[in-house]
């Protein structure tokens, strides 16, 4: 097969750079990796019962992945810059209508301290996917559609007082998709400004107070709304091994478009994080909000979240992760412009687990799992299982 010559000739070319790798080692601020993968997806398409109850057969296949990593850290005295690329080239053995995708990840990073009291921080993500994932990590939930998703995030912080601290942030986030008909109903620009008072009342104690507005606006049909959140929260190290954070407050949501009702809701966050030893982190936690609807002609949706996440170093070699989470999500039909427009709900169950095997200082071993189940009243619901093997490379 193509695809088993293309893993050869590139596992072949990255055999070379590692050889060479070890005469340009040094103080260089720069760093690269590789990761190639075979992949089984019994679900490529995302198929399943549509919500008129018709069935859909499902496509398997096989995939190869190369996925390369470029990073380039400064790190000076008051300033660190850095610069990420994750270009990844996929195949699809059984996919009819193209075979390859070819996506790319840029992040960047700088953070600036004008003086022990008063800093800066700038943080800008970029993807780009071809027809990508209904659910993706982040549990954004797109159109199968080729998108263009930036998130860039600008904060200042000061230290009033020693005990006391502010932080002021501004974000915004846009979403982007190349067929001008999921365009018209999907694309979106989301504008947010908050402020959070932190205030450490115990060596191990810190209370906060946030305030935060967003400006939600979708091409189309007037889906945009403005939100007012306020919230209280506290931040507690309950030992070395155990830490803590909560916050919950009060949500208001208003529509631009002036046959809906405005909505309010309480909103609350909460996590945790146990390391009962060194070479183990378990982290919990839940939340509640009202969140921007991916659903056209929805303006809105209430959305709950739990999720568990597990690392174990096995040995000094071998590691496993684990994760989990359950979202549960409400449409009503109030806060959709179309009045034709049912309520519905959509559960998102997911899974993944992933072992690492180190072989030296620059050879992994990867082999992963991954499953979702997408149960939904008003879009196709699905379920999906992956398994891969893979060989990472650090240079």
């Amino acid at each position: 097969m193509r695809w088993i010559k293309w893993i050869c000739t590139t596992s072949l070319l990255l055999g070379m750079l590692q050889v060479s790798a070890p005469a340009k080692e040094g103080a260089l601020p720069f760093q690269f990796n590789n990761r190639l993968r075979v992949e089984w997806d019994d679900n490529i398409y995302q198929a399943g019962t549509d919500p008129d109850g018709v069935e859909h057969d499902k496509t398997s296949s096989l995939k190869a992945i190369e996925e390369i990593e470029f990073t380039v850290n400064f790190n000076l005295e008051n300033t660190f810059v850095s610069l990420r690329y994750r270009p990844s080239l996929v195949y699809w053995e059984k996919r009819d209508d193209d075979h390859w995708d070819f996506n790319h990840d840029v992040d960047f990073v700088f953070n600036h301290s004008f003086s022990p009291r008063l800093s800066l921080s700038l943080t800008d993500t970029l993807r780009r996917g071809e027809q990508p994932e209904l659910v993706d990590g982040d549990l954004v939930v797109r159109e199968e559609d080729d998108f263009y998703y930036n998130l860039a995030v600008l904060g200042l912080g000061y230290i009033i007082a020693p005990q006391t601290r502010v932080d002021v942030e501004g974000r915004n986030t846009l979403l982007r998709y190349d067929d001008s008909v999921t365009s018209a109903n999907e694309d979106y620009i989301i504008w947010a400004g908050g402020l959070t008072l932190r205030q450490r009342v115990m060596p191990k104690t810190t209370v906060l107070g946030q305030g935060r507005y967003e400006d939600v606006s979708y091409d189309g049909a007037d889906r945009g709304s403005k939100s007012v959140y306020l919230a209280l929260g506290a931040e507690q190290n309950f030992s070395p091994n155990l830490l803590g954070s909560a916050r919950g407050g009060y949500q208001r949501k208003m529509f631009n478009d002036d046959d809906l009702s405005s909505e309010s809701s309480p909103y609350g966050d909460l996590s945790v994080t146990f390391l009962p030893s060194p070479a183990t982190r378990l982290t919990g936690g839940a939340k509640y909000s009202l969140f921007e609807a991916n659903i056209y002609p929805y303006a809105s949706q209430k959305q709950a979240q739990m999720y568990l996440s597990l690392a174990y170093d096995v040995t000094a070699r071998l590691a496993w992760y684990l994760t989990g989470s359950y979202t549960y999500s409400d449409y009503d039909q109030d806060t959709a412009v179309d009045v034709t427009t049912r309520d519905g709900v959509e559960n998102i169950y997911q899974a993944s687990t992933r072992a690492t095997y180190k072989l030296n200082r620059n050879n992994w071993l990867e082999a992963g799992y991954q499953f979702v189940d997408f149960d939904s009243d008003l879009r196709e619901s699905y379920k999906r299982n992956r398994v891969d093997v893979g060989w990472k490379i650090q240079l």
